[in-house]
């Protein structure tokens, strides 16, 4: 088990590495999409956004187990008061990085199809078609991404404020390489 000393483990940096430049794109990615017109671009663009939803959720699932198996204790830090903000912002991006991709699975269910996995294949529809439910699954998914973006930049702006304005050790247990103290 990762202990505050050794910050955490490289599969686990990996996996938020990982998953974090996944949602940079999937982002701004799902906001231009919806409003391009009917064509070749669009397709591409949700092939794309439906492979990194998929790769998303299955990354997620396995952070989770890597989560659930241990974590370095919290870091005391002069910029502790922020603790319980960044459990809840943490806890709340685990949670729609979990679920925010699952709506996405179930709208494009409803619409007709399951999700493309980078053209290779499609997953199976998850309910049947239902383009009413659809629309406010699809709406729902926008939702949760909007969300995770919000989140997102809280997340950056703890990290920043730990780094900046602390100046405390806890960046360096996320970074791919540890700084000697």
């Amino acid at each position: 088990m990762p202990d505050e000393a050794q910050g955490y483990s490289a599969v686990a940096k990996s996996l938020h590495w990982i998953v974090a430049a996944i949602v940079v794109a999937l982002v701004p990615m799902g906001l231009v999409m919806t409003d391009l017109d009917h064509g070749p671009l669009q397709d591409r663009l949700f092939l794309i956004h439906e492979s990194f939803g998929v790769s998303v959720l299955a990354l997620m699932l396995a952070r989770l187990a890597v989560r659930l198996r241990g974590a370095p204790a919290p870091l005391d830090t002069p910029a502790d008061g922020g603790r319980p903000v960044s459990v809840l912002v943490h806890g709340a991006l685990y949670l729609l990085l979990l679920l925010t991709p699952i709506v996405g699975w179930f709208a494009l269910s409803a619409y007709g199809r399951g999700p493309s996995f980078f053209g290779l294949g499609q997953l199976p529809a998850l309910i049947g078609k239902d383009e009413p439910l659809s629309k406010v699954l699809f709406a729902v998914h926008q939702i949760g991404g909007l969300m995770i973006a919000a989140l997102v930049i809280i997340h950056i702006g703890g990290v920043l404020r730990h780094a900046l304005v602390a100046r405390d050790e806890l960046i360096w247990r996320m970074l791919p390489a540890r700084r000697a103290r």
